[in-house]
């Protein structure tokens, strides 16, 4: 869990840093591979603050891996 906190900071930071679409890849990746029962909480709700975020298609990926 706490590796995945930390690549959502990462994708985070990307966004930040001007690239939404490698953001988006890396949160959604992040989050596929979790176990369903890690998919709430603290790892969820930064997801899901990047995916407010993002705009276009990185958005869209995003809230397909969320959904």
């Amino acid at each position: 869990m706490t590796r995945a906190l930390i690549a959502m900071d990462t994708a985070a930071w990307l966004r930040v840093d001007g690239d939404p679409g490698a953001a988006a890849a890396m949160a959604a990746a992040v989050y596929d591979r979790l176990p369903p029962a890690y998919r709430s909480g603290l790892v969820h709700s930064r997801a899901q603050l990047l995916h407010q975020h993002l705009d276009g298609a990185p958005r869209r990926l995003l809230g397909d891996a969320l959904a």
